[in-house]
């Protein structure tokens, strides 16, 4: 899924909740939401685990932001059923036999949802306001492979014309990279190169997206009735949308709940159209409904650890190693979904990607790693880690979202099995999501629990997280081999798939042996849905959901 599309941990409560989430990938629910909405009438009902944080495009980095943002807002290019990509604001697109030029022809006519025009010129606002440093977005990282782009970003070009995005006239749009990038149609539908109203926006400053109100809208829905603290708000149909007959809704109704004990009550009651199941005892009572869904989430959670040298211990390579193998995937993966999530041999999930030769690419990669519980040698490694590190003993505590789920019995698990290695102490620390990710992104942890959902089909998604001084790498690992394979795969490599999938095999390898990162499990949802409700797009990478081809029947 970008800088953070971190996900918590409950995503799986997102996820479910829609047609199912996430992210992703998107943890989402539905509810019954505002008093003149019932499960008889053509809005849909649902719920969002966790609360939402921000409808600024540029600054957005959750799953909850992005669901909302790909229902509101519509890039250049929409998705299908099956997640390719199809028309969206641009009627039709082209690009050069070297795949460096891009041309894209708007539809004529489109307008924001406040009636102000929109042109090609907001497509290059918004991604010179994404890349420009000032708007310090962490999704930034994103457009590398854009002309300029990451010179711009890094202060080194001061010129934000220089970026690869030209308007020619009001309803063309030329983009130039620097090199072939082969997930370029999928980020067009991604919500963090969607176009921005400058003439909206201009005089928010740093309030653009603070709330419903404080952003304007070009996608089949309004986002309305959100201040940016409370619990409810929905999406209503937007006029405005170029079109705005296909909608088959009159909206949908969210609210914040991060209870899925009184998440599934209210579904149980026809008060919600869908609802996760988040908990090991959920699934367990309802794995025989006619109503469960089981959907591939496309994300990871897996353990960071803080690689600054403001951690004892955490620098030193067989100590990560040594919790590593002190993990127990299975049994987390059993205490939380009932064995339902995967277990995970690399952080690139199973079901994502396929290789050159048309095969998982996980699957391909889990023949260059060996992650495994194995408590007697990980003793052993953290004795010979720690007398290495001049240590004798070593407290570290692990941070996790209190308001997700799953988090407090993957602790437990964790800190039962961790604190067998000799010396070690291990302490929990939950806070709520926001916290988590600010923590995250202001190296204020020993070790978190953290989570990432695909933003498209390709192990890059995944990879690019964790090249040195990278807009995700909250750890700060740093490794030049790495960096090296995942310059080659998204450059020079870029148009070979055998080349490609060999660079991020090695890369995946590369995560491996440095014990660089701790993958827990791969996520899938387990989701009960109103049967009634037909027509909701579930997307396993990207941006969750689609509503606005969803109705209710009568049958």
């Amino acid at each position: 899924m970008a800088r953070k599309k971190k996900m918590s941990t409950s995503k799986k409560v997102a996820i479910a909740a829609l047609a199912l989430v996430i992210v992703v990938g998107g943890i989402f629910g539905f509810s019954a939401l505002l008093k003149n909405s019932s499960s008889n009438t053509n809005v849909l009902n649902e719920y969002l685990g966790e609360d939402m944080t921000t409808q600024d495009l540029s600054q957005m980095t959750d799953s909850y932001a992005f669901l909302v943002a790909a229902n509101s807002q519509e890039g250049l290019l929409s998705r299908k059923s099956n997640g390719s990509p199809k028309a969206g604001l641009a009627k039709s697109w082209s690009h050069s036999k070297d795949g460096l030029t891009w041309t894209f022809h708007l539809r004529k006519g489109l307008k924001w949802s406040n009636g102000d025009k929109l042109t090609a010129s907001d497509f290059v606002y918004a991604w010179q306001r994404t890349v420009n440093p000032k708007t310090a977005s962490q999704y930034a990282y994103i457009y590398s492979g854009i002309k300029n782009a990451d010179a711009i970003n890094s202060g080194k070009d001061k010129d934000l014309s220089s970026l690869g995005i030209k308007a020619k006239g009001e309803n063309t749009l030329v983009v130039t990279l620097s090199h072939p990038m082969p997930q370029f149609e999928n980020l067009m539908a991604f919500p963090v190169f969607f176009a921005q109203d400058k003439k909206f926006e201009s005089s928010l400053g740093s309030k653009v997206g603070t709330s419903s109100s404080k952003q304007v809208y070009d996608g089949p829905y309004k986002f309305v009735g959100w201040n940016g603290s409370n619990k409810k708000f929905k999406l209503v149909p937007n006029k405005n949308y170029w079109d705005a007959k296909a909608v088959k809704n009159k909206g949908v109704d969210f609210q914040v709940i991060t209870d899925p004990t009184a998440a599934l009550a209210l579904y149980n009651k026809g008060e919600l159209d869908q609802v996760s199941l988040t908990t090991s005892q959920q699934i367990k009572k309802y794995k025989n409904s006619k109503n469960l869904k089981i959907y591939n989430n496309s994300r990871t959670d897996y353990i960071e650890y803080n690689q600054t040298g403001k951690v004892k211990g955490l620098t030193n390579a067989k100590i990560r190693e040594a919790l590593n193998l002190a993990t127990d995937r299975k049994s987390i993966s059993q205490s939380v979904s009932e064995g339902l999530d995967g277990i995970p041999t690399g952080m690139t999930p199973a079901g994502l990607a396929k290789t050159a030769t048309g095969g998982d690419f996980a699957k391909a990669a889990a023949k260059a790693t060996a992650y495994a519980y194995n408590i007697k040698k990980a003793k052993k490694l953290f004795a010979e880690g720690m007398k290495e590190a001049g240590l004798k003993k070593l407290t570290l505590t692990i941070e996790g979202s209190s308001d997700s789920t799953v988090t407090k019995s993957t602790l437990d698990t964790l800190q039962q099995s961790w604190s067998e290695l000799p010396g070690l102490t291990v302490k929990e620390k939950l806070v709520p999501f926001k916290q988590r990710l600010l923590d995250q992104e202001n190296h204020n942890f020993d070790v978190v629990l953290a989570a990432w959902g695909a933003d498209y089909a390709e192990p890059l998604t995944f990879l690019n997280m964790f090249v040195t001084d990278g807009a995700n790498n909250d750890g700060k690992w740093s490794n030049k081999q790495y960096d090296t394979l995942i310059n080659n795969a998204s450059d020079k490599d870029a148009l070979s798939d055998t080349k490609r999938t060999a660079d991020e095999i090695k890369a995946e390898k590369t995560l491996y042996d440095d014990s660089a990162v701790n993958p827990v499990f791969w996520v899938n949802a387990a989701t009960l849905s109103n049967s009634k409700v037909k027509g909701v797009q579930y997307f396993s990478s990207g941006a969750s959901y689609y509503f606005w081809n969803a109705y209710r029947s009568k049958k």
